[in-house]
Order: structure tokens, then sequence, then C-alpha cells
């Protein structure tokens, strides 16, 4: 369904969200793993698209996801500023909050004029019937005062019958103290949720604290490049837009900590059943702590921005005490990569010896193991070959030697018009 949302997103004109003015605020764009037909739809557009006063979305169904158009199909070329934000994006699942905000800034801003309905949390109303609120995700009730009201889906049975599955028992407003309290998905940890539920819990501390969340325990979901099944954090000053999305097996390590008294968690699965997850809460007069602690950058050619390098190009780096900064670019350097595919100038490429097999492939594989039944381990697609020798993205191994294969497959795009 969001595909389709997607298509008329555009045709109420809507642009994709990385080609908003601000968006290189938000995300980097990798063009080097893009394939060439496809840079235009990753362009910022500062003169063609006016935002209308709505923020930037990373959880909009007009953003693309991590690897979308990719030369390897592997290669982020979509890579986010925050790295807890590298899951969210892509997902196509449903307009967001925000998507529905702009088309009805577009169309219907004066339709409420004189009415007096007031929604809380970020909420409005609803340009064709002013008494009811559409309220952020995660958020329900008459006003948005509430959390969302809990969900769950048809279980379809040979396409002869369907069974509508027991409503999920989760979510609920809480009113939080100093001491710890915990929150869970549906039927946490055996049997584990079902497919096509959705719950959410509104966190509230008294007036002048925050919330605190860290999650223990058991951790799994379907592991996906763009999160389908996932519990959500929001945890800003801003509880319309989309927060932090967590997937796959690797729980979060570190504890979080609101902007301001109120925070939202949401649980969401589509296609899966697995473990899910558990929070412990609480109120806290600690500072705020939304996302991973920066580390101090080191940005020349050879760069780290929120975590994220660049291999390509190794010189004597200038370093910056400050996190979301970018330095001077260095001067290009000579090649530094052994094997894989380097790079000598910004489009030369040199040592293209594909590079030896991992010496840890043997234990990665034996890791690698199938689900088993409502368990699963690691499944990394990008382990499946660690056996033979290795190239850089976007170079690929043909007889020992690393070539791109980036003209080739514009070639046949081109052949296929």
């Amino acid at each position: 369904m969001g595909v389709i949302e997607h298509e008329i997103g555009h045709a109420l004109g809507l642009w994709h969200e990385q080609s908003r003015p601000d968006a290189l605020g938000y995300v980097t764009i990798e063009r080097d793993f893009i394939l060439p037909s496809y840079i235009s739809d990753f362009l910022q557009r500062d003169d063609e698209i006016d935002t209308l006063g709505i923020p930037y979305d990373l959880g909009s169904v007009m953003h693309y996801g991590s690897t979308a158009f990719s030369v390897d199909q592997k290669s982020k070329t979509v890579v986010t500023r925050d790295s807890l934000y590298q899951q969210t994006i892509g997902q196509r699942e449903k307009l967001s909050f925000y998507d529905v905000a702009t088309i009805n800034t577009a169309y219907c801003k004066d339709e409420c004029k004189t009415e007096k309905t007031k929604c809380e949390y970020g909420g409005y109303m609803r340009p064709s019937k002013c008494s009811e609120c559409l309220c952020p995700d995660g958020l329900g009730g008459e006003r948005c005062e509430k959390n969302e009201e809990p969900r769950s889906g048809f279980f379809v049975v040979c396409s002869l019958y369907s069974l509508l599955l027991p409503e999920a028992e989760c979510g609920g407003v809480i009113s939080l103290t100093d001491e710890w309290t915990t929150v869970e998905s549906p039927n946490y940890p055996d049997p584990g949720y079902e497919a096509d539920q959705k719950c959410s819990w509104l966190l509230k501390s008294p007036k002048g604290k925050r919330v605190e969340i860290e999650f223990i325990e058991d951790f799994s979901f379907l592991c996906t490049s763009t999160c389908v099944d996932f519990v959500e954090l929001k945890i800003s000053d801003d509880l319309r837009n989309t927060g932090f999305r967590f997937c796959c097996y690797d729980k979060p390590e570190i504890s979080f900590v609101s902007q301001t008294d109120t925070a939202i968690v949401i649980f969401r699965s589509q296609l899966s059943a697995d473990i899910g997850f558990k929070i412990q809460i609480r109120s806290t007069d600690a500072e705020a702590r939304t996302t991973i602690a920066p580390t101090i950058i080191t940005t020349t050619s050879e760069s780290t921005v929120l975590g994220y390098r660049n291999p390509y190009f190794s010189v004597a780096p200038i370093t910056v005490d400050t996190p979301n900064v970018w330095a001077d670019w260095g001067e290009w350097s000579q090649c530094s990569r052994t094997c894989g595919g380097g790079r000598r100038q910004e489009f030369g490429t040199c040592n293209l010896k594909a590079c030896p097999v991992d010496k840890h492939c043997a234990k990665l594989l034996s890791n690698n193991r199938l689900c088993n039944g409502k368990v699963c381990t690691k499944n990394d697609i990008s382990i499946s070959s660690c056996d033979a020798p290795q190239c850089c993205p976007p170079f690929q191994n043909v007889d020992g030697m690393c070539q791109s294969d980036q003209d080739a497959q514009h070639d046949e795009l081109w052949l296929s018009i």
C-alpha cells in the first residue's frame, strides 16, 4: 500500500524527501554507489520544492531507503547523519503524519479557520471534519490525549476464509516515577509477537523531569535494511515526527533520555513472528540523551561522520572537537588500499586485485544459522560469500580482479527502455 501512496504522493505534488533543500542536514548521498540513470532522484531541488514549513521526516513514505538504486544492491546510497535513523528511512507501509500534514497544508489549510477544537501533542483538526483531530503516530483518543488503540489484523488461511486474531493486549498511558517499570511487546518473550500487530505507550514524567528508557533482556525482530517489524522511540521535543526504529537482533546498548517530560514507544509487526523487546522506563532528572554520543570527528579525504567512514583515502587528518561539523577537505591522496579497488583521483581507480579471503569467514558462516521456530539468529547476506576473494563496492570480483559493473548496468537499463 505504501508504494501506491508514494506514487499518489507524487501526483499530489510531493517530491522525494531526500530532494528537499534541507536534506543534507539529515542525510549524506553516496553518489559513487548510485546507478547513473537515477542520480537525479537524489539531487536537492532548492528552487523547486516548497517545504511549507513542515520539518524533514526520515520516516516519510517519500524517503528512499539505505540502498535505493545501489549499483550492487548492497552498498548504501543514503546514509543518515544520525546513525540511529539508518533503518527508519525507506518505509513503505503508509503515509507518515508529516506526509499527510504536507498535503493538508497545501490543499486544505483554511478549512478549519473558524473552529476551536483543541488537539494535543501536535495533532490538528481534520480538514474534512474539524471537530475531530488527526493525531501523530502512536497517539489516539478524541484529542490525541492518550495512546493509539492496539490493533491486530486478519490471518488468511488458504485464501478461503479469514480468522480475526485477538486484539494485542498492550499499550497504555503510563505516569512514571523515579522507580523503574517495564514495558514489553505482546507475549514477550515466548511465544512472542504475531504478524500485523501494533501497540503504543504514552510515557509521562512529572513536569520538569524527563523519560529514561533502557532495553533489557532478549531482543529480536525480523531483520531488514528498512525496519518492517520494529520498536520505535519518539523521544525528541517533536512527537509528530518519526522516531528511531530498531529491528534485527542487536539490542541497543545505550539508555535514552527524552528531551521533554513526554515520550512515545511504538511496537509494530507487519510480516513475522519473533521475540520482540522489553524496556525499563522511569522518570529522571538527567540531561537529554536522544542518540548515540558523538565521537571526535576526523574529517579530511578520509572522513568520519557519525561513525560512517570513507575507506578510499588516507592522509593526515584534521580533528574537530565538535559533533556534526565538517572540516575542509584535504588534497586527493595516492590510493591507500592494497586490494579490492581503491581510488587515486576522484574518478580514477587502482589496486584492483581482489582481497584475500577473510580469515574469520568460517566462524561467521557457522554462526549464520537458519531460523529455529520463532527465535532467529543473525542471517546477514553480506557474509554468505565471505569465503571468496572480496572487492570494495561498487566493484565486483571477476576472475580475481575487481571490476565495476556500473557502465554495464547503465547500458542494460537504456536497452530495456
